[in-house]
């Protein structure tokens, strides 16, 4: 099979792609009007493997241009780098490295500023449970120390709105300490609002178990009193009805019933 491509002078790649299209799109044309068919299936087989054998010889060729094209540009890139783009890469990483510390120095001098402020300011609102961490401020070297500040200012004002209305809750001590541990009021006094009426709730079963109980013991000591203390009459005694279960042996049981049939006792 002839060439394809040929190098004739780098980068220019002379080139018979064009031409030898016409004749695959030929080959392409036949092989995909094919019938396949019991009888002529190993013949369909035949024509797949040869284009798909010519198609891997081109694509060697391909492969060998581009590594041959490449190559010089390959060695065009080490000499350039070497004498070129090695040298101002290290300028800009050494230039890079000073304004990076002379940078950091300038922030860290900022944030300190503003922790210092940040201090100030919550000691004198008589705030000790907070950290300049928690403000969560973006200290850059291109923001202001006057929007710094106001940010401060208002994180620690909010704080100490939120503490005013904890002191008018009813359970302020718990919702403090419930507030302190997020700095969000809404959920502390939500948290604490529900504990307490969960709270409240299980103590109301349980003095409702209790009085029902208490109730139940009651009743049981009146109705024996009730039985033991029948009142009497001077010629007449009030007839009472007493409900209980005797256990016995079947020849007892008979007895007991002919001691109430005798005695004039009138039993169910």
């Amino acid at each position: 099979m002839q060439d394809l491509i040929i190098i004739k002078q780098l980068p220019q790649i002379e080139s018979h792609l064009k031409e030898w299209s016409t004749e695959i799109d030929k080959k392409v044309e036949n092989a995909k009007g094919l019938i396949c068919t019991d009888e002529n299936v190993k013949t369909i087989k035949q024509v797949r493997a040869d284009l798909n054998k010519e198609f891997k010889e081109v694509e060697q060729q391909r492969k060998r241009v581009k590594e041959e094209v490449l190559a010089p540009y390959m060695q065009f890139e080490e000499i350039y780098k070497q004498y070129i783009s090695d040298k101002y890469q290290s300028a800009d990483n050494d230039l890079k490295e000073k304004i990076d510390s002379v940078e950091k120095e300038l922030k860290a001098k900022k944030e300190q500023e503003i922790k210092e402020y940040f201090d100030e300011y919550k000691v004198a609102n008589d705030i000790d449970f907070i950290t300049f961490e928690q403000a969560k401020l973006n200290v850059t070297l291109t923001a202001s120390m006057k929007s710094l500040k106001e940010q401060v200012k208002s994180f620690i004002d909010k704080i100490v709105d939120d503490l005013k209305l904890i002191e008018t809750q009813e359970h302020k001590a718990e919702i403090l300490v419930e507030y302190k541990q997020s700095l969000n009021i809404s959920n502390a006094i939500t948290t604490v609002t529900n504990r307490f009426k969960a709270i409240e709730e299980e103590k109301k079963k349980q003095e409702e178990l209790v009085a029902e109980l208490s109730k139940s013991v009651i009743m049981t000591k009146e109705e024996k009193t009730e039985i033991l203390q029948a009142p009497s009459k001077e010629n007449q005694e009030e007839i009472l009805t007493l409900r209980f279960t005797v256990k016995a042996t079947k020849t007892k049981l008979k007895q007991l019933k002919e001691f109430l049939i005798n005695g004039g006792y009138e039993y169910e």
